[in-house]
């Protein structure tokens, strides 16, 4: 992929991807031994706190230099400059810079800015590369920080692989530099698209957090992207220590050896299963790699044996390193499984992770065909239909047990046994339902199934009989609209509506006669030739829903 304009890839897209920085928060500003920024920091001048820029080449508009005897001047401890992007972009500002924050007194820093990819190893490995050629070494130089990667894009990469791309990346860079790296992102990335601290815990954490401080193991705060620095034109970031001020000496120079032990990697993260048929899924979380790269995973299948009650290995299986699942088959369904993950580096296996007991089934689901609505007096037909959910596959001739919810006290009371046909399905159909009530449909599994269970609500509604007393009328003439409601019953409540406006709005109320019949007589108006829409709206009792006639169109003329 070409590089986006170096202007654009430092910091705009923390803007875009997050919120940190607020109005509110651009508009306090505080100035101090010759800083503007605009965050809750501490100035530069406090006592022990240690501070800095980090620049990229548009810190240099129309070409201007930088002048770092004015920075160090504001009481500035270090400076950060970009040095490269992806495998193609060089900053032409980096070595001018870079040296020249050393010569004024600065400890000076660099960072690459990431463009994750596919193939994984080989596009970590290249940019590590390519930063390092650029960088020179930085072991054995005093106040010189360690290399950073600087990473706020996935590159369309999952938690899985982003993470191990980054791992790849920081552990190269040690390998070339000698030095372990700083890891640069801000809160959403480091919490979503990586969501894996464990497995970066040994670098360095240089967080972006503009409106509140950051995670807790942030060793560097880059804390607003708009101070205002003597000797920089334009706003540029700044960051401070937020580690304990005796890491200083040892993150800002070169010549202070920091080995790593030979280790071997740490228990995968976020660790599940998910049963299927004979088989499982399980999916995991890099680890802390150790002392070098992981090369590869081991996944196990343990069940209790039945006899002494001790764990069994049934099944293995293993997934290279740049992989973050496997499924095992061959397992007995409805016998739980516990899965475990290790992780293996030249030094050894690490140690394991395991999931909570998961027992695979054969995985059925249950559809309902229809909403059921009935009017009073009608019958009411109610269908669902059972299938294996991996495959779509039909079940017929399979046994549903069917319970109906008493409608005043709310149990559940069995009706039948129900079995589904050739295609699946098992249904009812009620007669002449009374009142809106529910029924319960219940696969009881055969062991090794998935059961299923859906509750489907029967909603009877009142019915509303409407008739026009004539379907054309002219301009303030009398017209009817009468009927009788079902159940016939008297003084309950019914409405006229008309719809206009895109709406149904309430033309007239009225209630039932002892024999449940109604009339509304009205005069419509209009100066132009139309057609009304009405219709009559019976109120819900006894159990029951509202009922809605039919829509009786009635055409006025002037």
């Amino acid at each position: 992929m070409p590089p986006a304009s170096p202007v654009l890839t430092r910091r705009a897209p923390i803007r875009r991807a997050r919120t940190l920085l607020t109005s509110a928060a651009a508009a306090l500003c505080v100035t101090v031994s010759g800083l503007a920024a605009t965050a809750p920091a501490q100035p530069a001048s406090a006592e022990g706190v240690i501070n800095g820029p980090d620049v990229a080449s548009y810190q240099h508009p129309s070409g201007a230099p930088i002048d770092w005897h004015k920075v160090a001047r504001t009481g500035a401890e270090f400076a950060i400059v970009k040095a490269t992007e992806g495998t193609s972009y060089r900053n032409p500002w980096f070595r001018a810079d870079y040296n020249g924050s050393r010569r004024a007194g600065l400890v000076r820093g660099s960072y690459h800015f990431a463009r994750p990819g596919y193939p994984i190893v080989r596009t970590a490995r290249a940019q590590a590369r390519y930063y390092v050629d650029r960088l020179g070494t930085s072991a054995g130089t005093n106040r010189t920080l360690p290399p950073a990667l600087d990473l706020e894009l996935s590159g369309g990469l999952s938690r899985g692989p982003l993470v191990a791309w980054a791992q790849t990346f920081l552990l190269e860079v040690r390998r070339l530099t000698g030095r372990v790296p700083l890891l640069y992102t801000y809160p959403s990335f480091w919490s979503s698209s990586l969501g894996d601290p464990a497995a970066l815990e040994r670098f360095p954490l240089w967080m972006a957090s503009y409106s509140g401080e950051p995670d807790a193991a942030t060793t560097l705060w880059q804390y607003t992207s708009r101070a205002s620095v003597r000797g920089i034109r334009g706003a540029v970031d700044m960051s401070r220590l937020t580690a304990s001020p005796e890491s200083w000496q040892v993150l800002s120079d070169g010549r202070i050896a920091n080995p790593w032990p030979a280790a071997v990697p740490g228990a995968p993260q976020q660790v599940r299963a998910v049963g299927a048929d004979s088989a499982a899924t399980v999916s995991w979380l890099p680890p802390d790699s150790g002392s070098d790269p992981v090369s590869g995973y081991q996944v196990t299948a343990s069940t209790l044996d039945p006899t002494t009650g001790q764990p069994t290995l049934v099944a293995s299986t293993s997934v290279d390193a740049l992989h973050f699942s496997a499924r095992i088959g061959g397992l007995t369904n409805g016998t739980p499984y516990t899965f475990s993950v290790t992780a293996t580096n030249r030094r050894g296996v690490g140690a394991a992770a395991s999931t909570a007991a998961v027992t695979p089934l054969v995985p059925v689901t249950m559809t309902v065909d229809a909403p059921a609505q009935t009017t009073y007096g009608d019958d009411a037909r109610v269908r669902v239909r059972l299938s294996r959910s991996d495959s779509g596959q039909l079940l017929p001739g399979r046994e549903v047990a069917l319970e109906q919810r008493d409608p005043v006290t709310g149990d559940w009371t069995a009706v039948k046994t129900l079995t589904t046909g050739e295609r699946g399905w098992a249904g009812v159909r009620l007669t002449q339902p009374q009142h809106s009530t529910a029924l319960r449909f219940t696969f009881a599994a055969p062991e090794g199934w998935e059961g299923a269970r859906r509750t489907v609500p029967v909603v009877v509604t009142n019915g509303a009989a409407a008739a026009l007393s004539r379907s054309r009328v002219h301009s303030g003439h009398r017209v009817r609209i009468s009927g009788v409601i079902a159940p016939a019953v008297g003084g309950i409540e019914v409405r006229q509506q008309a719809y206009y406006r895109h709406h149904w709005h309430v033309l007239q109320r009225g209630v039932t006669a002892t024999d449940g019949s109604y009339v509304f007589s009205f005069a419509p108006t209009t100066k132009v030739k139309t057609t009304k829409r009405y219709r009559i709206v019976v109120a819900g009792f006894d159990g029951r829903s509202r009922g809605v006639s039919a829509v009786l169109d009635l055409l006025v003329r002037p």
